[in-house]
């Protein structure tokens, strides 16, 4: 990904001549913003379809609709849902993190961002935005953060920021407590209130500045209507239908019987024949990534037939890389989730394009096991979730095939399987995780850095593994705000992993975004169906061609 715009410094002149053409300059530029993130009606490339035309109404599927900002939970269909209505400091438009309410900034210093909000941007209940409604939605998320019972779903993003300084009513300035250059990109979660109305009405009864505005609300339907003073310019489709459903199966009858446009499904649970009924299938990446993961640091480990802990030597570790021949245990899963390089997928910052899956090699991994003394193998118990044993149920077999004999415990609520893991009661698990933001850095430093409860780093390393040198790379990554530099440090961060092999990355996740021929729909990072990227679709006729 390319660097977060910084805001760049500009020199007027006294003379009139050069005044105008600022002024010309600025025009054009806000028109160019508003052109990027709200395109124009195209005609596709070797395509027989417009797109990008406006609409009446787009009818979205998803599996729950549990409530309005702040007080939801981190779920993708109802932030996305949300991020219609309400805005952070920056948003996901085109696959990229790009500037929101926030225009432009600049770094002072590698604790400090300087932040120029945007201009004449209103709050759908008539209140103008200014910094103090910045400096209010933070230090009120992180407040609550902080709380017993705490409410705002990314009161943790609030927490990041060590304090928020007034500069003027269009300029605000946030101190960190150590660096973060990934800052913006988890802004875009934070969305701003205004801090006048949410006194005057209520918490629950907030407003944004987004592209909709909440027409109704319940827990079966959610209508929302264009924003017509929106600073982004007006969306394309005129009105957006929520409607919930109880299961992916219901959700695929709802589109086919025509009472929704578009939805997505992580299991494949309809038939090609949909295509029949107006209707197209898009399998696109969520960016999950699912692995195994093991205690690769107690002497004893838990549910293992041997008095010394076998995961704690990397042969036994690679040997399990090179005994998983993972595109055919995909295939016999009846998954159509693809196999990993590394634990990153191919969109996210860092990723290492010159990581190739090793082959796998039967023989290889007997000799690695026997040279850390397990010529016979040895047995052990293979956590997972209920919704994703099918994977290691494949793993299972293939392990066997080298001696490692494993024994499912397959867990069948989701909150007692990640409990167990969080507790340590585990020596090896396999998980599916879908990263927060779009940049390795932060997936990496959650899921490999030894545990700091300081920084937060480390803080789904549920084996405590520790590695001093990957540390120091991804503390390295982690003060970098040039983007390039930071794409390059974690890149080498990759290569160690999988010569260290903290886990073995098995699958990237595929979904199915099932949409009605007349919706023009490409996916965004992480499965969001973004409502204001959406737009009509029609046929090309003989006259236009």
């Amino acid at each position: 990904m390319d660097e977060l715009p910084q805001e760049k410094k500009s020199f007027v002149r006294r003379e009139l001549i050069y005044l105008l053409a600022v002024l010309i300059a600025a025009v054009i530029l806000g028109v160019l913003v508003i052109l990027r993130l709200n395109p124009q009606a195209t005609k596709l490339q070797g395509a027989d379809y417009i797109e990008g035309l406006p609409k009446d109404q787009v009818r979205i599927g998803v599996d729950s609709i549990t409530g309005l900002y702040p007080n939801i939970p981190f779920a993708n269909e109802i932030l996305a849902l949300n991020n219609g209505i309400f805005e952070g400091l920056t948003v996901i438009r085109q696959g990229r993190v790009q500037p929101a309410l926030a225009q432009s900034w600049t770094n002072p210093d590698n604790l400090t961002w300087r932040i120029k909000l945007r201009s004449n941007v209103k709050f759908h209940s008539g209140q103008t935005l200014k910094a103090s409604d910045v400096r209010y939605t933070i230090e009120e998320a992180k407040e609550d953060y902080f709380s017993k019972n705490p409410i705002w779903v990314t009161g943790f993003v609030a927490a990041r920021v060590d304090s928020v300084k007034v500069i003027d009513d269009s300029t605000v300035e946030l101190k960190t407590a150590i660096p973060d250059p990934t800052l913006m990109h988890w802004m875009v979660f934070l969305f701003i209130l205004s801090e006048e109305q949410v006194k005057k009405d209520g918490l629950d009864k907030a407003t944004g500045t987004g592209p909709y505005k909440v027409a109704s609300f319940s827990k079966e339907e959610a209508v929302l209507e264009a924003n017509t003073g929106y600073w982004g310019g007006v969306p394309k489709v005129k009105k957006l239908i929520y409607k919930a459903f109880k299961d992916e199966e219901s959700l695929v009858k709802g589109l086919e019987d025509g009472k929704i446009d578009i939805s997505f499904v992580i299991e494949k649970v309809f038939d090609e024949s949909i295509k029949n009924k107006g209707l197209r299938i898009i399998p696109a990446s969520n960016s999950g990534v699912g692995y195994i993961g093991f205690d690769a640091t107690s002497i004893k480990a838990k549910y293992v037939n041997t008095e010394k802990n076998p995961f704690a030597d990397v042969k036994v570790r690679k040997a399990i890389l090179l005994a998983l021949d993972a595109e055919k245990l995909l295939k016999d899963a009846g998954s159509e989730n693809a196999a990993l390089s590394q634990f990153a997928t191919e969109d996210l910052v860092g990723f290492n394009s010159q990581l190739k899956r090793p082959v796998a090699n039967q023989i290889e991994a007997k000799k690695l096991l026997s040279e850390a003394g397990f010529p016979d193998g040895f047995e052990v118990t293979l956590d997972t979730a209920d919704f994703a044993k099918k994977i290691p149920e494949q793993i299972k077999l293939q392990l066997a095939e080298v001696g490692i004999m494993v024994k499912l415990n397959v867990v069948a609520e989701s909150e007692d399987f990640y409990n167990k893991l969080f507790s340590g009661d585990t020596s090896f698990y396999y998980l599916n995780y879908v990263p927060d933001t779009i940049d390795s850095t932060d997936l990496l430093n959650s899921f490999i850095h030894t545990v700091d409860k300081k920084t937060g780093k480390g803080s789904n390393n549920m084996t405590a593994y520790s590695n001093e040198k990957i540390d120091k790379l991804l503390d390295r990554a982690s003060a970098e705000f040039d983007s390039r530099e930071r794409a390059n440090i974690i890149s080498k961060v990759h290569a160690e992993v999988m010569d260290e092999l903290p886990l073995v990355p098995i699958d990237k996740t595929t979904v199915f975004f099932i949409v009605r021929d007349d919706v023009s729909f490409k996916p965004a990072p992480f499965g969001f169906i973004f409502g204001y990227e959406l737009s009509g679709r029609q046929k090309v006729t003989e006259d236009q061609k």
